[in-house]
């Protein structure tokens, strides 16, 4: 036996048609991943649909399930602790004051106060202008990591409002929003 195999010999030994019918055997398999890959993109798209929706009814009750309260106030408080790290970027003048007349207003217990439902649902009525779906905002919106999901809603007249989405559980909710 040869200490090198032939590589000619290799080859033979795996001919064109070998690996097309390999290729014909994967072939239902990589069809399933790419449906699967292509819904799981599309997914997010969907929850945002769901909020448009919910917005467009005025139904902010039907918010509830699509948006993490504690995990907005848990952002924006990292946001206002210089020691934690944070996913919200540059904040607008507006929401900084909104802010600061909030914690005059409420104390240390602001955010519990101050980012409700309604909140939530004012701000992203805010972003779409009367006729306008929420979608049609869409200025960018990408997966920052496999289970998170940003977007960047720009109105003419309104302030940018950035939202992050995370999967939890079996479903994408809400877990940032600011401007």
């Amino acid at each position: 036996m040869p200490l090198f195999p032939d590589p000619f010999r290799f080859r033979a030994h795996w001919s064109a048609a070998r690996w097309r019918g390999l290729g014909a055997a994967l072939r239902p398999l990589l069809l399933a991943l790419l449906a699967l890959l292509s819904l799981y993109c599309a997914w997010p798209y969907a929850t945002l649909w769901r909020i448009d929706r919910a917005l467009a009814e005025g139904d902010c009750a039907a918010l509830d399930g699509l948006v993490d309260l504690p995990a907005i106030r848990a952002e924006i408080a990292h946001r206002l602790n210089k020691e934690h790290e944070s996913v919200i970027g540059e904040l607008s003048d507006a929401f900084i004051q909104w802010l600061e007349s909030g914690i005059r207003r409420n104390g240390r217990g602001a955010l519990d106060e101050l980012v409700t439902r309604d909140w939530v649902c004012e701000r992203l009525q805010a972003a779409t202008p009367p006729g306008e779906a929420l979608t049609d905002q869409l200025a960018g919106a990408w997966f920052v990591a496999p289970r998170e999901f940003s977007a960047r809603l720009v109105s003419a007249g309104a302030e940018t409002v950035h939202i992050r989405l995370r999967l939890q559980g079996v479903g994408w909710r809400l877990v940032t929003l600011y401007y």
